[in-house]
């Protein structure tokens, strides 16, 4: 199967072992400091608002926050791990080598998603894990959470490739974290129900793309969920496609991999 699939399977899985391993070989940076840093927000948050109430029967803030620090630590691990890596070797003008790698186009764009998809999953279920101590290790539909966690790695991982082949340095990728990424995750109900804002801002927090995927998240962590179900669960397969296909025309067409 493997063999109809890949024209060269030992070195897909080499480029791939290379993109897990890169990050892997410094894990305090790469996945224990965004865990640290969503049990901050747990802490922070959990402590001042525990007591606000979500609108859901018999669910408390804490177990409302968790599938949404999930999704954010996932979001910004699988973009930052194939942008990365992409912009550090275009400084170390090795980039170019990948031309001569004996992989196809495919292979090539798929390791560096799926090098990705692996380190936001990682992300994401170790968040789970570590806030099982203040809410319960209960998950209303472990499928849903955890194929939903996966599509949302695969689908910032995809965009991950698309930045690091655009962008020329890190300042640009941490520009795009910080000024667009973020504010999205936070109005992409992260932290609080769309419903709740007020009209205007609850009108554009439906058509921020990021909420169908946490939205979906939460409904497999909890059982419920905003909006319209059908359409999202629609809508965010449609996405992890449009955006490993766009990834692959890029990488096909050499964008930042020619002079």
């Amino acid at each position: 199967m493997i063999r109809t699939l890949f024209y060269n399977p030992t070195g897909f899985f080499t480029l791939l072992n290379r993109e897990i391993s890169r990050f892997m070989k410094v894990y305090i940076q790469t996945l224990m400091a965004p865990l640290l840093s969503n049990l901050l927000f747990l802490g922070v948050f959990g402590g001042m608002l525990k007591t606000r109430e979500v609108g859901i029967e018999g669910i408390g803030y804490l177990q409302f926050l968790v599938p949404g620090l999930a999704a954010m630590g996932a979001i910004f691990a699988a973009f930052q791990n194939p942008s990365f890596s992409i912009i550090a070797q275009k400084y170390q003008d090795t980039l170019r080598d990948i031309n001569s790698y004996p992989l196809t186009t495919f292979e090539k764009v798929l390791a560096f998603v799926l090098g990705g998809t692996f380190r936001g999953f990682l992300i994401g279920t170790l968040t789970y894990i570590a806030t099982i101590w203040f809410v319960g290790y209960r998950i209303e539909n472990p499928t849903v959470f955890f194929i939903m966690l996966a599509l949302i790695s695969f689908i910032f991982s995809s965009l991950g490739v698309i930045a690091g082949l655009f962008l020329e340095n890190f300042e640009r990728m941490n520009f795009i974290l910080a000024i667009i990424l973020t504010p999205m995750a936070y109005f992409g109900g992260v932290f609080f129900e769309i419903s709740k804002l007020p009209d205007f801002l609850s009108g554009a927090g439906y058509l921020n793309p990021l909420f169908p995927m946490i939205n979906l998240l939460r409904y497999g962590y909890l059982g419920v969920y905003e909006g319209n179900l059908l359409i999202q669960l629609i809508f965010v397969p449609f996405v992890a496609v449009a955006a490993f296909g766009t990834a692959y025309y890029f990488f096909n067409k050499g964008v930042g991999l020619k002079d």
